[in-house]
């Protein structure tokens, strides 16, 4: 076989082996193309169509959310500290001719973010004290829901309300509409807008969880003072909301985001926000003359408890009771004092004691209120002219110390009473300690049942009953005589002044 039968050969029999691999693979003719047969994706439709109702909301929102993330900026301030290092340090780790040299640390930038709303379209911007207060030191730079970035000053700031205003150089800005905060309703839809974690334009959704939300110790000066007041909401709130805008679902602000409860620093479930109505009033105080004008009318105050309520003969309605009134103020030259109940502040009933500060709060010094009061059994109006809060209207705090000190020890030979309906035992005071307690009559406690009425009510070891239902108290017999009278379940009214010199009345109902 030659050469080109040789080829003829080989190619024969490698086309039979081809040949014989189709047909054992049962081969079918394939169509030309990359693309198989069409894959259908999905359902054809939702498996739920949303009533009209439903749908009305989610529009509520969607519409709500577009147009109040335009009024809500982010904010960052940056602080410069100059450090110092320690010259003997220095000299002990460099030693030789460099030791001596007083070394400067690098200025280190420090940043604080935050939000805040528009009020103003030529540029104020409402935000939280705590948000800006370092910027005295240092700058503020806004970011608008559309990018752009603006410097901002430091128009004012008042930390008793933990509000503040800011000012960017701008025309036609998109303001918020302020809503009246006393008309907000536990229940009702509220979103939060702000910058929390770095995220601008972030919305949160939720419900008002409370109203009149106070005691949480946030903005207290030195002498313990502070104005809260706040809504609470379960719309989630973290860290860079604060300033930021509470909306209802009419896109009109309600109030502004201040501070969350937790136990990790982030959201977990309750966040609380600044009543718009205080803020307006702070705010327009700010813009105008820098600083709050804020008006007082001078008394020391707490809840009404039912104990109270029933030793005092009112009736259903709430208030706060006058606890005392501080010499030279509005309430003493309007002739308030200690027992007297505040019903109603111009006309709205007042519910407890923070959402009367709330209420003066948003007064000026010179402001007259008319105040609704009950006393011994009825009730009248009274007008009250407010005055600037004195600086130096602070309480003796030596007075706790001292009446502690120079407490008797040898009560046994005194005569003593152990009221056992009430919980605790009193003594009679000789002379020497009415001297030292800065009483003319009244009798000591000396102690308190462990979790008894008087422990309950507040009452300690080193307070003094001055009266009680309204009777001067001299020794330990009156005070028992007048227990001894009364029923179970019958309430005393007593004058206590403490052991930081302070008086208060306290209801104690005989067990």
């Amino acid at each position: 076989m030659n050469r080109k039968q040789g080829f003829i050969v080989g190619g024969l029999m490698a086309a039979s082996v081809v040949v014989g691999a189709l047909i054992a693979t049962d081969f079918r003719q394939i169509p030309f193309g990359l693309a198989g047969p069409d894959v259908k994706l999905g359902a054809d439709a939702p498996p739920v169509v949303p009533s009209n109702e439903v749908k009305a909301l989610n529009d509520a929102f969607v519409a709500v959310s577009k147009a109040v993330t335009q009024q809500v900026v982010s904010i960052e301030v940056t602080t410069r500290s100059e450090q110092t290092s320690n010259q003997e340090d220095e000299e002990d780790i460099l030693g030789g001719p460099w030791g001596g040299f007083n070394f400067r640390m690098p200025n280190t930038p420090q940043r604080g973010s935050g939000s805040g709303v528009i009020i103003t379209p030529d540029g104020y911007i409402l935000t939280n004290n705590h948000v800006v207060e370092s910027a005295e030191r240092g700058t503020i730079e806004v970011e608008l829901s559309d990018g752009r970035k603006m410097d901002a000053k430091l128009v004012g700031r008042d930390p008793l309300t933990d509000l503040a205003v800011i000012k960017v150089d701008a025309t036609g800005l998109p303001v918020a509409a302020l809503a009246n905060s006393d008309e907000v309703q536990v229940g009702q839809f509220v979103i939060a807008v702000g910058s929390p974690l770095g995220l601008n334009s972030t919305v949160t959704q939720g419900i008002v969880s409370a109203l009149g939300r106070g005691q949480l110790n946030l903005n207290r000066d030195e002498r313990g003072y502070g104005v809260e007041d706040f809504i609470q909401t379960d719309a989630a709130i973290n860290p860079g909301n604060s300033g930021g805008g509470l909306f209802d679902l009419r896109g009109a602000l309600v109030g502004i985001n201040s501070a969350i409860a937790s136990r990790t620093g982030y959201y977990q479930g309750y966040g609380f926000a600044i009543p718009i109505n205080l803020a307006r009033a702070v705010a327009q105080d700010l813009i105008e003359d820098g600083k709050v004008n804020r008006g007082y009318i001078g008394v020391k105050i707490e809840p009404v408890s039912q104990s109270l309520k029933k030793a005092l003969g009112m009736g259903a309605e709430d208030g706060v009771l006058i606890q005392e009134t501080m010499p030279g103020t509005s309430a003493a030259d309007a002739g308030l004092r200690q027992g007297d109940v505040i019903l109603t502040v111009d006309g709205v009933p007042v519910k407890t004691p923070n959402h009367l500060q709330n209420l003066l709060a948003q007064k000026r010094a010179g402001d007259e209120v008319k105040l609704k009061i009950f006393r011994d059994g009825s009730t009248f109006e009274k007008g009250v002219k407010l005055k600037p809060r004195a600086e130096d209207a602070e309480e003796d705090a030596s007075a706790s110390n001292n009446t502690r000190e120079n407490r008797d020890e040898s009560s046994d030979s005194r005569e003593s009473a152990k009221l056992s309906g009430l919980g605790m035992e009193v003594q009679t005071l000789d002379g020497s300690m009415k001297k030292r307690l800065g009483v003319s009559s009244g009798v000591l406690v000396t102690s308190t049942e462990m979790y008894g009425e008087a422990m309950t009510q507040g009452i300690s070891s080193g307070d003094v009953i001055v009266s009680a239902n309204r009777k001067q108290v001299k020794t330990a017999g009156d005070l028992e005589g007048i227990v001894s009278d009364a029923s179970k379940g019958d309430v005393i009214l007593m004058q206590v002044k403490t052991r930081g010199g302070s008086t208060r009345l306290v209801a104690l109902e005989v067990k």
